[in-house]
């Protein structure tokens, strides 16, 4: 593997959405792009795209939302290396996410699309829980550090409850980063609408 990139998923990335700019999608926006340039200066041959579909958001070819702010994230950060997708389902088991990821191209740079809890405050789409903050510390953890086994290791069943749309694409990464020596990179983590929003890159060593 050349490298991955975390990135969220909201709507609000996608083209027009938001009518005028919103400094806190600007703020994302530049995170994304300024990762995956970082990404694609390690000349990948191909970038996967790796996302869930739990979203109900569909794509006039039927993609998911996450594959298409995929694509829209990586447009605007002038990519121009042929582009795969592979979605996983969103709610598939830890052992399964890590298998997949194992077998995705070698030669590629991933680009996850992954949030964390949708639960962290009061107008959050699933109002505050406490655990939350606590579960996405662990998560920024473990991509801050490039921390494979952390990233494998999230209780699913914990991150279906705090509306976590990110799990099964960051096991993917899990399993495809097995066995390589990482370095982990922050752009950006904040929660401006009551979602967890990462951005890092992890580029081998």
């Amino acid at each position: 593997m050349i490298g991955a990139v975390s990135c969220p998923q909201p709507p609000v990335l996608l083209p027009g959405l938001t009518g005028r700019p919103v400094p806190e999608v600007e703020q994302v926006r530049v995170a994304c792009r300024s990762a995956i340039t970082d990404l694609l200066g390690r000349q990948p041959e191909s970038i996967v795209i790796v996302g869930g579909n739990a979203d109900g958001w569909t794509e006039p070819d039927g993609a998911p939302l996450s594959v298409a702010i995929g694509r829209t994230l990586l447009a605007d950060a002038g990519c121009a290396v042929p582009v795969e997708v592979f979605v996983i389902d969103s709610a598939a088991d830890p052992a399964t996410c890590r298998a997949a990821g194992a077998g995705l191209p070698s030669e590629a740079g991933l680009l996850v699309l992954a949030d964390g809890s949708a639960r962290r405050g009061v107008k959050a789409p699933g109002y505050l829980d406490p655990r939350a903050e606590p579960f996405d510390a662990a998560v920024q953890r473990a991509l801050d550090q490039a921390d494979v086994e952390a990233l494998a290791g999230l209780d699913a069943g914990l991150a279906a409850e705090l509306l976590v749309a990110g799990r099964a694409a960051w096991q993917v990464l899990a399993g495809a980063a097995a066995g390589h020596s990482l370095t982990g990179r922050r752009y950006y983590a904040d929660a401006p609408f009551g979602v967890w929003y990462p951005v890092v890159g992890w580029l081998v060593d």
